[in-house]
Parts: structure tokens; C-alpha cells; sequence
């Protein structure tokens, strides 16, 4: 086979060298994306500088939003008004003022300016509602006239003051009106440039007309009657309380209006029942509409208030947060004949039992695995239609959880486990309880027996399994060789002018086996682009597809060389190196070959693993590769972090320092590599052995060894079968015995006896139990099959649509809490493995491929985009093959189909589609959508598996960790979560860090139907929804008190920074226009902070990775290291690579619920308006994640659940290039307030 093979490569390449192959049209290799259609809200923004239309913003890129300097004073004044520049010079351009707030010299809160001959007009403009009295003074600078003037909205001047020289002017006036009335200041006399003075002061209060304020309290509040009322709020006057009669079944219908009367202010209305409770409340950025049906006659009242406000705000010591708020609001109130009581989000019903079973993490076996199965009856059960629920703990699991710093600092998967046990304790002391604790004994079959006399008194009917942790999987070594490697390097060296690459052309390259590892050098790039790639590595034929790619730091920051290339050869053939940017843009392409090895294994059984390992006797850069037989690189995977953790805030190659240890993957010299691959399939594999540099010893010798793990196939039907037993024992409230293969063991026999046990349900697939139970035991069920296991399962009327999938590649024992997640959805427990095809195998291929192609941004692994098409590509080799011939006869390019051949589809979509008809062929295809969720290592089962799930029929997670004892910790907590979210004290505060994020942008969705997004705004209504209370930050040491104070739900909004860490606004910085400033916490960022521009002001934020607007970066290792328990809170992120990185890790190793986010790049608008949908899903209407976020992929990318055209090739599909991933139960639904704590019982 093999020597057949090599022949007919020997015909391909002789038939490819006719001709000038050498010579190809780099722009046939790399295709650029084409120009973005954009759609922007127009409408002007009267009080805000102008926004330029820059198209959808990618994250990780720098965009400048406003093409006018900053403004700069040094003045700290901040004239005109605190804005650091001229005020209007006319009405439409009036400077917006806040008399109702605090004068601190930020915009519209100073009370200073400066006129001219040459600037004659200032304008500005305040809120005041009808009725109230305003005092209005101006005091120029000796030797300026400057006269003052009172205008209405229609600019009909109401009064003026126009006293001669410098004489002070004064204007008192009573609001004949609601709204914005306008001041108009003009020069008429004064050498140079005049400072002036001014106050403005609103004197009064006229609420609904009476005279007077509103009060403040419930219990002294305004009375009025159906009709609509003007008011006013400013922070010496945070609430207005109204009260009215209301009769039992009437409807309460409210409309607040302020958009259009107080400029940049926010109220909110919430409603109380006569004896004061709070029963309702609308949260809307600006206006808002309430309705509610009356359940007394009395007096209700509402209030309305401001946000964020003054007094509902975080008053921090540290720091300052940036309060606001004021101006003149609109109350319409009208009585219904009836309401509807608006929906609640529905509270998932357990009952927790007081007790804690702890199991003894064995990591030699699998003891502790079968022990924790037999568990699961026990504590995680339905009986009565009522389901009871305990934690299952590991204790004695000290693998690390974090991925930085050194041995003695770093999280253990025993610290994750106390997070939870410490939340479970905290809860039941609510109650005054303290758990009963139940070790749960090493010897799995003992382990069994025991629990089932603990837990049950009796029992007819028991649940066997076949105990299969004491076998073992049959390692063999496949190849052994000792070699002397002798290091050949060849460099190619080709000028920008060379006629081998030329502006339209690529540098060319037939390699031979000889050839294992290819670097490539663009120097001299002399242009900056955050959106071209410096150097590019692509395999033209027979793969036809990019490997590898550098662009960072150049061209992304600056000028430079790109010369981070390197990678294997992993197939034979024409091979391109070449560059994004134009040939008059950089000097040299350098391309560096290095000579090595090449072996030959072949995988029989793909039910088992291959681990290559090369050893030396002295430390080498010796490297080894793991080439599936279809010729991608499958192992080792890059790493996701690379170089030094700097000091909390400082960047990791900020602005292309020389020495950048951030941006390329340099591994010391070492004794031992190793690749290991998971899920092979069968066919000759390929084993590279090739130095990393290019200088080093001139000869290496080592030894390379292949071994093949290959699955023992008793061994999986016993950890399947005994999952699946678990789930039926739970289902039936029975107890999980065990037995070995042809015996009953005697502590089994003694408990049928003690329980009375006179049937039972055995679990063997495979047929692996030849063992005969006593008479008087029935069997009830004997399962031998998957397909037998299935049905009974989901012949329970607790069985729900949800499916559990888990590995068993790694011998870990992820099958037992899988089983623990499954029994509580009453689901089987599938074996990814079972699936024919190997989707898993491609699961790995593709992330491999991401992250091979992809590049380091400031030390993290940006993983690339799989490249996709605008319409379907004929996949067929042979097509390929004639195309590439007719290409190198005639140079056209245009024969070539796509570079990449939509991978992205036809690769995700072969892997849905294995996994999907292997779902059905066990009748799993049922009613409505399926969800899934994937328990495994996230280097076992890759991401993209769980993501390409999600979709309109189906949706999916993928609860991720490297050892059984931390899945877990993080399955009961899922479990768990309707109780132990009461052990969080703060429960019902969420909170954001909003930095980046569209302000009236608009997305057009696959369906050619477009919407406008405001996504603050959409955050703040949802997250301050059904009673929950929001409190958004952008300084990171305000962001952090909240988390460790708790919160149910954390949004991130922000740049991934590759991965590396987080975003936020800095407390100060010499890196931007007011070096001195000290900055502002916030309920959402303000990037225009170099431009003056403060969080009240709407539009577009966007912070940049180098100034201006530059962002604090905060890398997780210092999030690791300064995180506490997160008590259950859910975690989204909108960001760019993280959900690929280390990121989710850090949130689930700190006690977080959930981790959902991307893995790609995502865009501006577009990721934004679908994080807005669903958080309207999950927040206002109580909807699960999954089923929140599977209802947007259609309209967002492509839906592979359903493979509508609509959506594989739709307009935005044709934009994005993100891969969305759910870290945790996807039927999570999310807290809220309106919930009732369960009270525990004894078990």
C-alpha cells in the first residue's frame, strides 16, 4: 500500500513540474476579504462629535473613531463647561448643562468658558421641567461685555441681561414649558480671549403641578389621579414618589418618558403594592412603558428614580465612580380594565439533601470512578415525580488548575472542590444544618454494597453492573528506532523584485520527504496593517490550504520583519510562502528549510491512542510531529501561552519592542518531546522528527518511540454499561450494585439479602456479564445493547430531550461524572468514540489547524479562521487535481476553486453530521431540539464539536477539566446551582465591564432583515431586569471587588487581546492626552476618555490595543491570582479568542456556574446585537443558554444543524469568523431574585 502510494505521488509531481509551476499568483493563494458592506444608524448626533463610518470593528484591531484632535487645555477649569473646548456656536450645537448635578470640570458640570471677538457665540442648553424657577448669572473677566440671553426651544429669545462693561448678568425665569431651554452667550467687547464665570441654578420644584417635590419616601408620596404629569430629579433629589387608588383587577399603566427632556439621563419606574412591597419594575434605557394587573385595592404607589444615579451607585474610597443623572421627565398614568401578571423566570425544582459524599480520587484506577457511580442513586435521584439532589466531591486531587507562575502559587483542582464544598456548607447554615458526610469506601464493589444498606432500608428492586475497573487497555510500542540526526538547514533568500515574486506572485516550493519543517522571514515590511498577514506559509497541492500565518507585531503594530513562521511539513508537494502586503512594502522573503526525519506507523483500530515521544541524552531542540493519514498536523498542538507574565498592567509587547519574547513559540532545549494524539484514524500515520533553529549541534542523536494505547473494549462496555446503570438506578430510585463477569461478589449476595432484593436491571453491554443471579431474583432487563440501554432510559417520563456525551480515550474516568450530570437529566451516556466517522478526530484536526495557523498576540494564541466560500466547492480530488493542471498551464488563476476549500463547511459540517446521524440511529432524534453536552478534557474533545451543535435544532455544551475530580466540581455545581446560589450573599446584583460596544449600529441578519443595536442599554435593562440589581465597571480593581463580593451574572464586553486577558479602563496613564487625569469607574466604559469624552455621552466605545484610547490590560494569570470564590456566577463574554484560551478555565476554576463566549474573532456590531438577543432570552424570559443562543446562530453564520442554504452562505454568514462555545450545562437557566430558597432535607 504504501510503496503504491509513493508511485502514484511520483506521477502527480512529474505532471506537476511540466511547465512554469513555480510561478503562481499569490492572490489565487490568498484571497483578501472583500470590502464590508456596513449599515449605520445617520442620524446626527447633535451633542457629540461626529463618528466616522468605519464598517464592522474587528476586536484586536485599532480603529479612530473621530478624526478632530483632542481637545487639550491645561486648565483645570476644563472651560467651555468642563468640555475642554468652545462651546456651540450655535442653537443647533449648543453644550448640554447639568444644574441639577455636581460641579467637578466634566462636561456640562463646569462653570467656567472663555469668548472672543473671534468666537462671539456660546451656546448651551439645560432640562427643566414646567413650573420650576431657574437663576442664570454670568461674570466676565474685567474688560470683556459679554451679554446673556434666555431662549425657548423654537430659539424665541425669553429674557436677557445685557448690562454694560463687565457688569454681572442675571436672568430669572419660571418654566412655561418641559423640556431644554437654551442659553445664548455673546462677545460684544474685550481685547484677546475673556474668561467668564457662570452659575445656574434651578430654585424650585413643581412635580405633577404641586408646587413641591415629589417626596422621596413611600410613606409622604405625591397623590395622583389617571392624566400625565411633568417632574424632575437631579442628585439632591434621587426619587419621586407618587401614590394612587387603584381597585382589585385593574390594570396599572405607566409611561415614563425622558429621552427627549433630559438629555443623556435615565429614569426608571418601579411599582409598590400598598403595604409596600416591591411587586414590579420597568428598567429600560431611557423611556419606559409599565403594566401590571392590581392584586389589592388600595393605594399603590411608584417611584421613579435615576441611573446609575446617585444613591443606588457603588461609593467607593479607592477610587472614583462617575455618577450622573438629572433633568425633567414626563409621567403619563392611565387605569386599565385588566393586565396580565408580566412572566417570572422559572425556578428549576430540586430538593437538597443534607449530606456531602466524599470519594477518595484514586488516579491510578478507576476505583474511585465506579465508587462515585454507585453514588449517584443515592443522592441524585427522582422518586414521587420530586427530584433529590446531594453533591458527590473528590477529595486528594492536587493537579494544578491555573497555567502560570511557578509550582508553589498555583490553584489546585482541590481548591475548585472547596469552592463548591464551601458554597454547599454556607447554604445549608442558612438553615441551621450541617451535612451529614459519607466517605465513600476505595474498593468500588464494597463501595456499592455498603451505600446501598446506608441509603436504602430496602429494596426489590437493584441495578447491576459489571465492575470494569480492573481492566486495562493493551499498550504496544509501534516503531522504536535510534537515529543520528544530522541538522541540514537551506535558506532561500528572494528579493521583493525578483521575478520568482513578483507583486501577483508567490515563491514556489516542490518538497520531497527530505524537507520536515519550513520557516519563512518577510523583513522589511514598511507598513502598518492590523488586517494583512506579514507572512504566510500555505501547502498549494495536494491540500490546497493555508498552515501557517504571522502578523503579528508586524505588520499589526508597526513596521518590521514577520518572522514567526515554522512548521512541519506534513505532506509532501508544492508548498507557497508569501506575504500579504504589496512588493513594494517589504525587502526579502526568506524561507528556511529543515532536513529530518520522517517514520511510518499505521493505526488498525482507531479505538485507541498514539503518544510519540523523542528522547536525547543531552538538551536539543528536537521536536516531533504526529501527520494524520489525511496530511494535517494533529499533534503537538501550539501552545496557548507564550513568553513572561509581566507585572499586573503592563503589556506584553507593547508598540513592537525589539526584544518581544511575546510573539513566537521558542522552546528551550530539552530531553523529552512528546505528541500525543486522542482520537486517530486508521491509516498510515506519519512521525516527524526535525530541529527548531537553525543553528545548534551539528549532529543529534535520540530515540524515537510510537506507542499505541488501543482501547479495551471490555473495559468500555463495563464504564458505559455502569454510567448508564447509575442513570437507571437514579430514574428508579434503586440502588447500583456490582458484579464481575461470571460472579456475584459476597458483599453483592449479602446485599440483595439485606435489602430484599427479588429483581434486578442489568446493565452489560457487550454482553460482557456471564453472571447468574440467585433464584428468587428476576431479571427484570437484561441490556446488552446501546440500543437496549437507550430505550430503557428514555422510556422514563423523567427522561428529558438532552443527550450526554463522554470519552473514554484518556482512561481518566470521565464516564462517572458524566453520569452524575446525565442522571439528573435522565440522559444515556454516549461514547464519542461509538460514533462512526471519528468526529472527534476532526474536532482535533480543526482546532489543531486554528491554532497552527493562527499567531501569538501579546503572548496568547490567536487562533486562526477555518476559510470558507461564498458558495458550495466541489470537494472531489480529482477536481483539485485538473484545476491546479489547467492553473499551471495557464497561469489563470481563475480555474482554482477557493483557497481552502470552505473547510469551515464541508469540514464542520462532515463533523455534525457523523455525530448527529449516530445520535439518530438511536432514535434520539426526538420532538424539538436535543441538547447535548460533551464531558471530556478540552484536549480530548476539541470545542468546535460541542459549537457546531448549536443551531435551530439542536443546541449544545461541553463541561471541560483534566481530571474527573474537577468535571465534577463543576457538574454538581451545575446541579446544584437553583440552591447554592443562595449561599451568594449577593446574589441579586449583576455586573459588566463594558468597554467596547455599538451605539445605534445596525447588523443585517442572513435573512436580509437589519436591526439597530444600543447594546449598553440592552445590558443594562436585561441585567437590572426582574428585580436584579446592576452595577457595571470599567476599572479593574472596582470590577474585582464586585466579583469576589458576588454576583450571579458577569458580562465582559471587551478585547481578548489573542486570549491573553481582559480589558479596562485605566485609573491613569501616560499613554494618553491627560497624563495627570485620574479616571473614573463607570457603569460602562468611555474609550473617547483621550478625547475628554465621559461615560454619560452615547455612541460607539472602542477601546484600541495602542493609543489613543488605549485599554488596561489585565492578564489572567493576575485574574487567577486575585479571584475568590465566584460563588455560582455565570460568565459571558463578548470578546475575541479567549473562549480558545485560558480564560474559561480561570472563571470555572473560581467557583463560576457557566463560561459562554467565542473562540474566534467575532465583530462589531454583529457579536453585540446577538449577545443582546439572548441575553433578552436568558434575562428578561428566563430562557435556558443554550436555547437562547442556538435561536441567533441562523440568523448570525452557519446553522449545521440545519445546512440552510440561507444561513451557509448568507450576508452576515459571509462576515464572521467566530466559533461560539458554552463552558457548562447548556440548560442553565440563569438566577433571578423572583426565585425562593428550598429548604434542605435530612437524608
Amino acid at each position: 500500500m504504501k510503496n503504491k502510494r509513493r508511485k502514484v505521488w511520483a506521477v502527480v509531481f512529474c505532471i506537476l513540474l511540466l511547465g512554469t509551476m513555480f510561478f503562481v499568483p499569490a492572490s489565487s493563494m490568498q484571497g483578501n476579504s472583500s470590502s464590508i458592506v456596513y449599515q449605520q444608524n445617520q442620524s446626527h448626533k447633535q451633542y457629540n462629535d461626529e463618528e466616522k463610518d468605519l464598517g464592522p470593528l474587528v476586536p484586536d484591531r485599532k480603529y479612530i473613531l473621530y478624526d478632530e484632535p483632542a481637545p487639550m487645555t491645561k486648565s483645570t477649569d476644563n472651560p467651555d463647561a468642563g468640555t475642554k473646548k468652545d462651546a456651540g456656536n450655535e442653537f443647533d450645537y449648543a453644550t448640554p448643562l447639568y444644574p441639577g448635578e455636581c460641579i467637578d470640570n466634566t462636561p456640562g458640570r463646569g462653570r467656567t468658558g472663555t469668548i472672543a471677538s473671534t468666537d462671539i457665540f456660546d451656546w448651551y442648553f439645560f432640562s427643566i421641567s414646567q413650573g420650576q424657577d431657574v437663576t442664570i448669572t454670568l461674570v466676565p473677566q474685567a474688560g470683556f461685555n459679554i451679554d446673556l440671553f434666555l431662549l425657548d426651544n423654537n430659539q424665541i429669545e425669553i429674557l436677557s441681561s445685557t448690562n454694560p462693561a463687565s457688569d454681572p448678568e442675571v436672568v430669572t425665569h419660571t418654566a412655561a414649558y418641559t423640556g431644554y431651554h437654551y442659553i445664548k452667550l455673546l462677545y460684544v467687547s474685550g481685547t484677546g480671549i475673556g474668561d467668564y464665570n457662570f452659575t445656574i441654578t434651578i430654585t424650585t420644584q413643581n412635580d405633577a403641578g404641586s408646587g413641591d417635590d415629589a417626596s422621596d419616601v413611600f410613606a409622604t408620596a405625591l397623590s395622583i389621579t389617571p392624566g400625565t404629569y411633568t417632574g424632575y430629579l437631579d442628585m439632591n433629589d434621587s426619587y419621586d414618589f407618587y401614590k394612587f387608588f387603584v381597585n382589585v383587577g385593574k390594570g396599572i399603566n405607566f409611561s415614563l418618558e425622558m429621552k427627549n427632556t433630559a438629555l443623556f439621563s435615565d429614569f426608571d419606574i418601579t411599582l409598590f403594592s400598598p403595604s409596600g412591597t416591591l411587586v414590579y419594575e420597568e428598567d429600560a434605557y431611557y423611556d419606559d412603558e409599565l403594566l401590571y394587573p392590581a392584586s389589592e385595592t388600595g393605594e399603590w404607589r411608584v417611584r421613579i428614580d435615576i441611573f446609575p444615579g446617585w444613591v443606588d451607585v457603588p461609593h467607593p474610597t479607592e477610587w472614583e465612580y462617575y455618577s450622573y443623572g438629572s433633568g425633567a421627565y414626563v409621567l403619563t398614568f392611565d387605569i386599565e380594565e385588566s393586565a396580565s401578571i408580566p412572566p417570572s423566570i422559572p425556578q428549576p425544582q430540586i430538593t437538597p439533601i443534607a449530606n456531602t459524599l466524599k470519594v477518595s480520587n484514586d488516579p491510578l484506577s478507576t476505583k474511585d470512578e465506579f465508587g462515585y457511580l454507585a453514588a449517584i442513586p443515592a443522592c441524585n435521584y427522582v422518586e414521587g415525580g420530586t427530584r433529590y439532589v446531594a453533591p458527590i466531591i473528590y477529595e486528594g486531587d492536587d493537579t494544578p488548575t491555573s497555567y502560570y507562575g511557578t509550582e508553589g502559587d498555583r490553584g489546585t483542582v482541590d481548591d475548585t472542590t472547596q469552592y463548591l464544598i464551601d458554597d454547599w456548607n454556607a447554604y445549608l447554615s442558612n438553615h441551621g444544618v450541617t451535612p451529614f458526610i459519607y466517605d465513600v469506601p476505595t474498593d468500588s464493589v464494597i463501595a456499592a454494597a455498603q451505600i446501598a444498606q446506608n441509603y436504602w432500608t430496602s429494596s426489590d428492586l437493584a441495578v447491576v453492573a459489571v465492575d470494569g475497573s480492573g481492566y486495562m487497555d493493551d499498550v504496544k510500542t509501534i516503531l522504536k528506532r535510534t537515529k543520528t540526526l544530522t541538522r541540514v538547514v537551506e535558506v532561500d533568500e528572494i528579493q521583493n523584485d525578483d521575478p520568482k515574486i513578483s507583486s501577483d506572485l508567490g515563491y514556489m516550493m516542490l518538497l520531497g520527504p527530505k524537507w520536515c519543517a519550513l520557516g519563512v522571514n518577510v523583513t522589511g515590511i514598511s507598513i502598518t496593517s492590523s488586517s494583512q498577514a506579514g507572512a504566510l506559509l500555505t501547502q498549494v497541492y495536494p491540500k490546497y490550504i493555508d498552515m501557517s500565518s504571522d502578523d503579528w507585531p508586524t505588520p499589526y503594530d508597526g513596521p518590521g520583519n514577520a518572522g514567526d513562521i515554522y512548521h512541519p511539513v506534513s505532506r509532501i508537494g508544492l508548498w507557497s510562502a508569501s506575504t500579504a502586503v504589496s512588493n513594494t512594502q517589504f525587502d526579502l522573503l526568506r524561507v528556511t528549510k529543515y532536513a529530518g526525519d520522517r517514520f511510518h506507523v499505521r493505526v488498525r483500530n482507531a479505538d485507541s491512542t498514539l503518544t510519540a515521544k523523542i528522547t536525547t541524552t543531552e538538551p536539543s531542540d528536537l521536536l516531533v510531529f504526529l501527520v494524520d493519514p489525511r496530511g494535517y498536523v494533529r499533534a503537538p498542538d501550539m501552545p496557548i501561552w507564550n513568553g513572561p507574565v509581566n507585572p499586573i498592567h503592563v503589556w506584553n509587547g507593547l508598540e513592537n519592542p525589539t526584544v518581544n519574547p511575546w510573539r513566537c513559540w521558542n522552546p528551550e532545549p530539552h530531553t523529552e518531546c512528546i505528541a500525543e494524539v486522542l482520537h486517530p484514524e486508521e491509516g498510515w500515520w506519519t512521525v516527524i522528527v526535525v530541529p527548531r533553529y537553525e543553528v545548534g549541534p551539528e549532529k543529534i542523536r535520540y530515540t524515537v518511540t510510537v506507542d499505541q494505547r488501543t482501547v479495551n473494549a471490555k473495559r468500555a462496555d463495563a464504564e458505559i454499561s455502569a454510567a448508564n446503570a447509575a442513570v437507571i438506578a437514579s430514574l428508579n430510585h434503586a440502588p447500583l450494585l456490582y458484579v464481575s463477569e461470571d460472579a456475584i461478589p459476597s458483599v453483592t449476595a449479602t446485599a440483595f439479602t439485606a435489602l430484599g432484593v427479588n429483581k434486578v436491571i442489568f446493565v452489560e453491554r457487550g454482553d460482557i456479564g456471564t453472571v447468574s443471579f440467585p433464584s428468587g431474583i428476576t431479571v427484570q432487563a437484561d441490556l446488552t445493547e446501546m440500543q437496549d440501554i437507550v430505550d430503557h432510559i428514555k422510556a422514563y417520563d423523567d427522561s428529558e430531550n438532552f443527550i450526554t456525551i463522554t470519552s473514554l480515550k484518556t482512561g481518566k474516568g470521565f464516564f462517572a461524572p458524566a453520569a452524575y450530570l446525565a442522571a439528573y437529566h435522565g440522559s444515556p451516556v454516549l461514547r464519542i468514540e461509538d460514533a462512526p466517522g471519528n468526529p472527534a478526530a476532526m474536532a482535533d484536526r480543526i482546532e489543531t489547524w486554528r491554532l497552527g495557523d493562527g499567531d501569538y498576540y501579546h503572548g496568547a494564541r490567536a487562533p486562526a479562521h477555518l476559510p470558507d466560500a461564498r458558495e458550495p466547492v466541489d470537494q472531489n480530488p480529482i477536481r483539485l487535481l485538473t484545476a491546479m493542471l489547467q492553473f499551471l498551464r495557464s497561469k489563470n488563476s481563475s480555474v482554482l476553486p477557493p483557497l481552502g476549500m470552505d473547510a469551515d463547511r464541508y469540514w464542520r459540517a462532515e463533523m455534525h453530521n457523523e455525530t448527529y446521524e449516530w445520535i439518530a440511529s438511536y432514535n434520539l432524534d426526538l420532538e424539538g431540539q436535543e441538547a447535548y453536552c460533551f464531558v471530556a478534557p478540552r484536549t480530548d474533545i476539541y470545542l468546535p464539536l460541542h459549537s457546531v451543535m448549536i443551531g435551530n435544532n439542536s443546541y449544545a455544551g461541553h463541561i471541560p477539566g483534566d481530571t474527573p475530580a474537577y468535571s465534577s466540581a463543576i457538574i454538581v455545581r451545575s446541579v446544584l446551582y437553583p440552591v447554592i446560589i443562595f449561599a451568594n450573599p449577593n446574589r441579586n446584583t449583576t455586573t459588566s465591564q463594558l468597554m467596547n460596544f455599538p451605539d445605534g449600529d445596525s447588523w443585517t441578519y442572513n435573512n436580509g432583515q437589519s436591526e439597530l443595536t444600543y447594546s449598553s442599554r440592552t445590558v443594562k435593562q436585561c441585567f437590572s431586569s426582574h428585580f436584579r440589581t446592576f452595577e457595571g465597571h470599567c476599572l479593574w480593581d472596582a470590577h474585582l471587588q464586585e466579583m469576589n463580593n458576588g454576583v450571579s451574572v458577569f458580562y465582559y464586553s471587551g478585547h481578548g487581546t489573542g486570549g491573553s486577558g481582559i480589558s479596562a479602563q485605566y485609573y491613569q496613564t501616560e499613554h494618553c492626552n491627560y497624563p495627570e487625569q485620574i479616571w473614573w469607574d463607570a457603569w460602562r466604559g468611555y474609550s473617547g476618555y483621550d478625547r475628554w469624552r465621559i461615560v454619560r455621552n452615547n455612541g460607539k466605545s472602542w477601546y484600541n490595543p495602542e493609543p489613543p484610547s488605549l485599554y488596561d490590560i489585565i492578564q489572567y494569570d493576575h485574574v487567577d491570582r486575585l479571584l475568590g470564590n465566584l460563588k455560582s456566577c455565570a460568565v459571558f463574554y463578548q470578546s475575541c479568542s479567549t473562549g480558545d484560551g485560558y480564560g474559561p478555565m480561570v472563571y470555572l476554576d473560581h467557583g463560576a456556574v457557566l463560561w459562554y463566549g467565542n473562540a474566534g474573532s467575532g465583530l462589531c456590531p454583529e457579536a453585540d446585537l446577538m449577545d443582546d438577543k439572548f441575553f433578552e432570552g436568558t434575562m428578561l424570559h428566563g430562557e435556558t443558554v443554550g436555547q437562547a443562543y442556538s435561536k441567533e446562530v441562523w440568523l448570525h453564520y452557519r446553522d449545521f444543524t440545519t445546512l440552510d442554504p440561507v444561513a451557509m452562505y448568507g450576508s452576515s454568514t459571509n462576515r464572521i469568523t467566530t466559533m461560539q462555545c458554552i463552558y457548562g450545562d447548556p440548560t442553565l437557566v440563569i438566577f433571578s431574585p423572583e426565585w425562593t430558597e428550598p429548604a434542605p432535607i435530612m437524608g
